[in-house]
């Protein structure tokens, strides 16, 4: 019964089925109410009456949370999957407004980020989408016209050389379908070692795990919760979280009596910095504040990286359009060139 629980959890957790704007502005509107010393019951009420451009949906935790549900648990299906497990773990030993407060900022991060994003996307993807249309144009119109007033039958071969493109994509297809299947059964502790190592990314998300484990971390030093309730506690996640696994082999280790501070510095999604403050001996409230400074320096640094990899998009998408137009002319005008020197 408990497994066929978890597998239920699984399946509805962090679908995100809200956009990330309505997930930021719901989150800050209900820690904003919370501070103000309204009841959660009362906030959610008020931001159904007052708020504008949430889903329906606020009104169906209106009448869920009068039935007495668990808010976090309503909240699975509407919030991304890290904010929501982030949500959750802070709220079991914590006080619901920050958590909303932190979770509000990272989504609206992450919406700002995406809509910029799409805003440097709008131009290279309309040259490309150009530079489709002529290529289209110049290969169904234009050449066969050409064709037929020289008599030839085809100034670009079209054999094997047809043969090769539709295979080459069909392969490309099969791989990427493959490689995708492969990454997603992976788990997510080998996904954050091997992601820290991509292009461009690797730093971004380096910074971004740096600050979701610190986070978190800090907030369960604040609780004051031992080793082994930390591990308890995040075992409680749902499997495919990072967090989950991550207690999964601490506690394999504890168990055998071993010391995983030699495997946790193995792991580069983990901050050498964490590691230090760890081992050098504060006491609790010391520690949970030093955590809690070194989470806020991370956030920062994952807001400078977000606005590195943004400043790069564009020009890289441009020089890809630049190098596809070229190769796109090549393909169709060497051909014909070859074939005006031969009729000449």
């Amino acid at each position: 019964m408990q497994e066929r629980l978890q597998q239920q959890r699984n399946k509805i957790f962090g679908r995100g089925r809200w956009t990330l704007t309505q997930q930021a502005q719901f989150c800050r509107l209900l820690a904003d109410q919370l501070q103000s010393g309204f009841s959660l019951k009362q906030a959610v009420h008020f931001i159904c009456v007052v708020a504008n451009g949430l889903p329906n949906e606020v009104a169906n935790l209106e009448l869920r949370l009068a039935a007495g549900a668990d808010f976090v648990g309503l909240m699975a299906p509407y919030l991304q999957a890290n904010v929501y497990f982030q949500l959750e773990l802070m709220t079991k030993y914590g006080e619901l407004a920050p958590a909303l407060d932190q979770a509000a900022t990272l989504l609206q991060l992450m919406a700002t980020q995406r809509r910029r994003l799409h805003q440097l996307l709008v131009y290279p993807m309309g040259l490309l989408a150009s530079m489709a249309l002529v290529f289209v144009t110049l290969r169904v119109v234009i050449l066969p016209q050409l064709q037929q007033e020289m008599g030839r039958d085809g100034i670009l071969s079209r054999g094997w050389r047809d043969y090769l493109v539709v295979g080459g994509s069909l392969l490309i297809v099969g791989t990427s379908a493959l490689g995708w299947r492969w990454w997603h059964r992976q788990s997510s502790l080998l996904r954050a070692k091997w992601i820290l190592h991509w292009p461009v990314v690797g730093h971004l998300f380096r910074a971004y795990y740096a600050y979701y484990l610190t986070l978190n971390l800090s907030q369960m030093v604040h609780s004051g919760l031992s080793i082994k309730q930390m591990l308890r506690v995040l075992d409680q996640l749902p499997e495919r979280a990072l967090l989950h696994q991550l207690a999964a082999v601490l506690a394999q280790h504890l168990s055998v009596g071993d010391l995983p501070i030699v495997w946790l510095r193995n792991q580069s999604y983990i901050p050498p910095q964490v590691i230090i403050l760890l081992q050098k001996g504060s006491t609790t409230p010391q520690l949970g504040r030093e955590l809690t400074a070194y989470s806020r320096l991370q956030y920062r640094e994952l807001v400078r990286r977000s606005e590195q990899g943004l400043a790069i998009v564009q020009p890289l998408l441009l020089g890809i359009v630049a190098l596809l137009i070229v190769g796109a002319y090549l393909s169709l005008l060497l051909p014909m060139y070859q074939n005006l020197q031969g009729v000449a």
